[in-house]
């Protein structure tokens, strides 16, 4: 099997994202549903997808960074108030800023914390946070391809 490269550019590094979270999706249903309740019932498959669909927003949110040329080596880019301080610095996309501030902090709290290590199993508020990567990616794709 080869191995798998490294993303170099914002373009690659997005796709990455999108493939991230398309596998936390897939994970995702393998958790089954309590009808009654509206809780996902195996939390293996809850904190798995919720970990990986973190990632998603993570690897979008790096391609900005990439481009924005915020960061020399992404490898530094290590805890969670280093993101919440680049998300800052990324003052040439407006009111998006202020938008994916927004919405990492809630995926940040939902999926890694409450999901991820705290075992979370709501439905509604998974889904929530799944929903808010895809808007974080919406975004980055947006200023990735020049749009405004």
């Amino acid at each position: 099997m080869p191995k798998a490269k490294s993303p170099e550019t914002p373009k690659e590094r997005l796709e990455l994202a999108k493939r991230y979270l398309e596998n936390a999706k897939e994970t995702l249903k393998k958790a089954g549903i309590k009808k009654k309740t509206g809780r996902y019932e195996d939390i293996k498959y809850v904190s798995s997808a919720s970990g990986i669909a973190y990632l998603s927003a993570l690897e979008a949110l790096k391609a900005l960074f990439v481009q924005e040329k915020l960061v020399e080596d992404l490898r530094k880019v290590k805890n969670v108030k280093r993101v919440y301080s680049l998300i800052s610095d990324l003052t040439r996309i407006g009111k998006d800023r202020d938008t994916l501030l927004e919405l990492f902090d809630d995926v940040y709290t939902i999926l890694h914390v409450s999901a991820y290590y705290r075992e979370l199993q709501s439905k509604k508020a998974i889904d929530d946070g799944f929903e808010k990567v895809e808007k974080i990616i919406r975004i980055v794709e947006k200023h990735i391809n020049g749009q405004p």
